[in-house]
């Protein structure tokens, strides 16, 4: 098991794709900022985007793909002199067949979609994505299992063949692992846990516990384990991760169980002792310090 899938896995990965969208000038919408990473694929025809933080404008192309990975507030629109209506407003228009920005030609068509996460399930890989991704259609085309999921996103979208929307949802999110993992394959971290994931020492610590949180782990016995002295491991693991060893080591803990209250019907106490905890009532100490509530009253709030 490795780390990222692993953690895509139980943050519970989900994506949600809106529709196709052709847009015939003058066009504009403006993305109020929200809990959802959004993202967009430029099928035909370009267009700017504006970052709403810093004011920034970046011109994308077809083939292009962004992603803002934090939901972050951002505009699209033909020319900076075009009028812009609220994102809500076009999907509105689209969903009830009276699309807007419709003319004898269309200049720009676009996949828009989004991306969930249980949010409840903290983890640091969020935070250390950037606010926007923004792959090229050059770049795109370099990498061959992204060119194949754009692709059949794309021709899917509106192809109106039963099962398309299931297809195309499942799609975007390999499409969301893929340009991270092209993300994170393109650029170099100093620190973040993106930079942990490529440390050789780290991940392989990481990959420990991840793959056996039952463990009874202590930071010497890790560093031990990636030839790392207690010392050194401790500063390394906390610079890059953001945590402590032991501490990232509870979070993930709690976050497997909060997995396992919510997709299995375990016993309270075998959930504690697969997770590492020989005592029940402390499994239940530690899990109300991480989600402010005990592992029975969470279990019955699904």
């Amino acid at each position: 098991m490795d780390t990222l899938s692993d953690i895509l896995r139980t943050i519970n990965l989900r994506s949600t794709v809106y529709a196709k969208a052709n847009f015939s000038a003058p066009w504009g919408m403006n993305l109020d900022s929200g809990i959802f990473a959004q993202f967009h694929m430029v099928v035909s025809g370009n267009c700017l985007l504006k970052l709403e933080e810093t004011n920034e404008t970046i011109n994308i192309c077809a083939g292009d793909i962004v992603v803002f990975p934090r939901g972050d507030s951002h505009a699209l629109y033909d020319s900076p002199d075009s009028k812009s209506v609220s994102g809500k407003e076009v999907l509105e228009a689209i969903f009830n067949k009276r699309p807007l920005f419709q003319g004898d030609n269309f200049d720009t068509s676009l996949v828009c979609g989004h991306f969930e996460f249980d949010r409840i399930v903290n983890h640091p890989l969020i935070d250390a994505l950037p606010e926007i991704i923004h792959i090229t259609n050059a770049e795109r085309s370099q990498i061959s299992w992204l060119e194949t999921a754009t692709n059949v996103i794309m021709q899917e979208t509106d192809s109106g063949i039963p099962g398309s929307e299931v297809v195309v949802n499942r799609l975007a999110e390999v499409l969301f692992i893929q340009i991270i993992r092209a993300y994170m394959q393109r650029n170099s971290f100093s620190n973040g846990f993106l930079a942990a994931l490529k440390n050789r020492e780290i991940n392989k610590a990481l990959e420990l516990i991840h793959t056996s949180p039952y463990n009874p782990w202590t930071v010497e016995k890790l560093g031990r384990e990636v030839g790392m002295s207690r010392s050194a491991f401790s500063s390394r693991f906390k610079e890059l991760v953001g945590l402590a060893p032991m501490e990232y080591t509870t979070n993930w803990r709690m976050q497997k169980a909060y997995e396992m209250l919510k997709d299995t019907d375990l016993p309270l106490g075998t959930i504690a002792r697969q997770i590492g905890y020989v005592s029940e009532p402390a499994f239940n100490r530690a899990f109300k310090r991480q989600f402010n509530q005990n592992p029975g009253a969470m279990r019955r709030s699904f």
